[in-house]
Formats: structure tokens, sequence, C-alpha cells
């Protein structure tokens, strides 16, 4: 397969990658050095797998993406090891909180690998075509490392080179976009609108980023500047004209993007592995000869849960609230699970029983231990032996065996569209385009016609705040998305809402006679800098200018 060829590349180039270590720490063994490297199309190549690899590895569990949790979709358990996930749910997270040093790690890992490119591709005796590819795939994924990294901590260094500096100062956040946008808006002036061979584009899907990749994660970024914390509005109007850029491409057939007929179908990972609604995909190879090495994904197993699946291990667990108050519908349905959300029993008294996920016992105690929504977009079924990997669906056993070879999608052409629709808007008028992005997305979401763009088109802003609730909805759960519900709510100025929402914590009625609280307690006042995780401790303690 040409996918296990792409990976199987990036494996044979694990030897000379560059270290997840913390950025202040330095260990040379086994890395490339610009005295002896960048000397052929070869070298670059292999610097180009090394970079990918971090990418890779900074998506493929909850323990990287663990802020995400912020969000009003996600929630974490009361009980076990999930102490990393509750203290970002709950909006004070400690500088010692582990899963926040590997968000931090991998995406600094990323930075440096992208400026080992960067900083050296100009050595290389290439043409210039071949010299912006690899340019491009650098200052692209060091974009989006920043992109995370400063709606995760707000404030952080700012680091161009691969050289060490142990007295590096935190940059502004108006700084940090600054260069984010200056990365992006290169990588989209010299990337080209298409791949023609492998293993830049394999299974019918880019594995290298191209124009349209960057012109999609650029909207996403302007997006970001207009709203909170810098507040420049104005860069709504060049997110629509990028956004524009992607949708226009397609329609003149210089990008393969699509939106898939059913929401489902972009997360049916055996018949359709490689969903070209994916403008950002990133693939896993679960045969790789190390197992659990971050070239593989376990994004299955976070998601089932373990009391009633097959050794699910629940990191990402459904907020009831929302839950609730997501419209009925195919979207729903994909994401919950249909009949309301029940969940198949694959062990215990209740096995083979379909049981609601707040159903009690004849002794009134609840059968399901989590006792919240179950996320379905990230699992795979099993068949009722649960042996081999099929297609989820809520009739079969789940297949949680660790690790699987899904493709993951940063952005997707929904969002593109939405983004669009939203933007425009908030530039200051609601044009028939706007209204037909929108309402592709609804129609896909609730059925055809279910509801109509045009109810929200005579306000520009109604018709914004429409489309910015659809995108919550189309990332809902789908923590591995560039920007998931809590960076919507960042962009916002929301998070501080949901603070006071879930210290409240007021009952919601999930069937009649029957409301639930959440588990996860939000105590204290709400302060700006709840909106952000800490610095981890490890770096901060060399460098007082971190704290």
């Amino acid at each position: 397969m040409k996918t296990k060829i792409f990976i199987s590349a990036l494996m044979a180039c694990a030897v000379a990658m560059t270290s997840c270590s913390d950025f202040l720490t330095e260990d040379p063994k086994g890395q490339m050095v610009p005295e002896n490297y960048f000397t052929s199309q070869n070298d670059l190549d292999g610097a180009i797998n090394v970079l990918y690899a971090q990418v890779q590895y900074s998506i493929n569990g909850t323990h990287t993406l663990s802020p995400n949790w912020m969000g009003d979709d996600l929630t974490a358990l009361t009980s076990g090891n999930k102490d990393v996930y509750r203290e970002f749910d709950s909006y004070k997270v400690n500088d010692n909180n582990a899963d926040s040093k590997s968000a931090w790690n991998t995406n600094y890992a990323i930075i440096k690998a992208a400026n080992f490119i960067i900083n050296n591709v100009e050595k290389v005796p290439i043409s210039e075509e071949e010299a912006n590819i690899g340019k491009g795939q650098a200052l692209f994924w060091r974009a989006v490392a920043y992109f995370k990294l400063v709606r995760w901590y707000g404030e952080i260094p700012l680091i161009l080179t691969t050289d060490l500096d142990f007295n590096v100062k935190k940059s502004t956040i108006a700084q940090i976009y600054a260069q984010i946008c200056s990365d992006l808006e290169e990588a989209e002036r010299i990337l080209p609108y298409a791949y023609t061979s492998s293993p830049r584009v394999a299974d019918g899907l880019n594995n290298y980023i191209n124009k349209g990749a960057a012109q999609a994660v650029l909207a996403a970024v302007y997006m970001a500047r207009a709203g909170y914390p810098l507040n420049e509005a104005s860069y709504y109007s060049k997110a629509a004209q990028m956004a524009k850029a992607v949708i226009d491409g397609v329609a003149s057939n210089n990008y393969y993007y699509k939106l898939e007929p059913n929401y489902k179908d972009r997360f049916m990972y055996v018949s359709n592995p490689y969903s070209q609604e994916g403008v950002v995909a990133i693939k896993f190879n679960k045969d790789n000869p190390w197992g659990w090495s971050g070239l593989d994904s376990w994004n299955s197993v976070c998601q089932a849960y373990e009391s009633v699946t097959n050794g699910g291990w629940g990191d990402a667990v459904g907020e009831i609230k929302y839950w609730k108050k997501m419209p009925e519908g195919p979207r729903k349905d994909a994401i919950y699970g249909s009949d309301g959300g029940k969940i198949l029993v694959e062990k215990n008294a209740y096995k083979d029983q379909l049981i609601d996920w707040y159903q009690k016992d004849n002794n009134g105690a609840f059968i399901l231990n989590e006792c919240h929504p179950m996320f379905r977009t990230l699992l795979y079924g099993g068949g009722t032996d649960g042996s081999a990997m099929k297609d989820y669906n809520d009739r079969e056993y789940t297949m949680n065996n660790g690790i699987c070879s899904q493709t993951l999608y940063l952005v997707s052409y929904s969002e593109v569209l939405l983004w669009y629709a939203e933007a425009q808007a908030r530039s200051g008028s609601v044009n028939e385009e706007a209204k037909q992005c929108l309402q592709k997305v609804l129609d896909r979401a609730y059925g055809e016609g279910v509801d109509k763009a045009e109810n929200y088109s005579n306000d520009p802003t109604t018709f914004a705040n429409k489309c910015l609730k659809e995108h919550g909805y189309e990332v809902t759960g789908y923590y591995v998305a560039l920007v998931v519900r809590a960076n919507d709510q960042l962009r916002m100025d929301d998070l501080k809402n949901t603070f006071a929402s879930r210290q409240a914590n007021a009952p919601v009625e999930v069937a009649p006679g029957l409301s639930l609280t959440e588990g996860v307690e939000v105590t204290g006042s709400w302060n700006e800098s709840r909106n952000y995780a800490t610095i981890p401790s490890f770096d901060a303690d060399l460098n007082e200018n971190l704290k």
C-alpha cells in the first residue's frame, strides 16, 4: 500500500530524528547537523520525513491534546488517572501537568525540526521548485505548532533557529501571530496546487502540504487574530478571502476536496480511510515494526469507555449539557450514536444489551460507570467477536487493541465552508455564496431543507453566530482537529461563560424524571489567565523568563 511506503520512509529516518526532549535540553547523538547534511535532495526528503514524524507524535493520542478539554463539548472523568484532563476541564492547569508537558514538547519538537529545514534548505543543490516544496512544508508546520501553542499558553518563546538559548524570553501574542501569518503567507505563495507522485500524494490524499492546505489554515489563523485576545476585526475579511480561495480552487479542479454525502463517511476508517473531505490530513500505520511508536494512532481506544467496551480508556467524555442542546439529526447520531446515544454493552451482566448511557440497574445504580455520552468519531468496530477492525457501528462491538491506522483530519472541507460563511458575515454582509456554504453543511447535518440558511441571513451577526455554532457541532468531541470547540470559544471570549456555567452546574434533564450534573468541580473566580495553561515547570525552572 502506498501509505505504508510513505510511513516506512518516515521510520527509516527515525534514527536521525530531532529530539522530543525539552526545548532547553540538548542531546546531539544521532541528530542531523548542517555541517554534514543538506547536500542532496535525499537529505532534504529525510529532514521532511523527520518533521512529519514529529507531526504524528503531536496528535496520535489524547495526552498531547489535553488543552482541548477546555471546550464545553468535552469533559473528564472524576476518578482514575484522568487528573491531567480534569485540570484543563476546570481551567486550573498546574505547571507540572504531565499532559501539558507532552503538548508543549511535541509542538516545540515540530518547531525544531521545521527550523532545521528553513535555516538550511538554501544549501541544497536543487531546483527552486523543489526547495520551495521543502521550505513550504516546514513553514506550514512551524506555523501550525505555534498556532496551537499560542492558543493554549498565550505568551510563549518564539524560537526561529535550532540554537539553544537558556535566556530566551516570552514573545507577545501579537508577535507570535505575526510570525504565524508570515510563515503561512510565504508557504501559500511558494507551494504548488497539487502533487503528482508518491509519497507526496497517495491513496487519493495529499501527504505533503499544498497551497490549498496553507490557504485553509490561513483562514483559521486570520479568524483567530480577528477575535480575542487581539480583536483585530479587519482580519475577518482576510479570512473570508483565504477560505474563498480554497472553495474557488475546488470549483476550478485545482483541489480535490469535497463534502462527504454523509457526515459519518469521514469516520469510516476501513471502507473510506482516505476521505477527500480532509484538507489537512495525517496518516498513521499500526503495522509499523515498533508499535506504540507515534507512527500509529491510539485515538480509538481513547474514546471508548472502559466499563462496557473492550478495554477503552474513556479519556474523551461528552459533556452532558452540550449533548443535550445539539439538534437531532444524522450528524448527532454519528457523533454520539443512534437511539439517543445508546451503548452496546460488551461485558458485565448486561452484555449484548443496548442501554442508555444514563441507565440505572434494579438497585438504582448507574450501569455505566462513566455516565456521560460516548463519542463515536474515532472508534473502530470489531464485529461481534472483536476479531477484526471494521467500520464502527452501534450494533457491534468496538475494537480497542490500542493502536490503529486512522487518518486524522486536522482541517476538513466542511470547516472551510463554515469559515468562509462566518468570516464573510463578520466582515459586514451575507452574500449568496455564504448562504450556499452554510446550507450545504445544514443539509448534511439535519437532512435536506430541515434548517434554512436564509432564515439567519437578514442580520450578519445572527448569521455569523449560526456558522460558529455549526462549526462547533462539526468538530464536537473530535479533539484532533486544528480548530476545536475550545478554540472557537477562546476567539469569542466565551470560555469565561463556560466557566460560570460549569461552576453553577445546573442539573440537565437527560430523560423524563432524570436530571444529571457534571462530575468535575469548577471552583474559584474567573480571571483572564484561566484562558491558558501555565508553561510547564521543566522549562520554566531552567529559565526565569518563562515564569
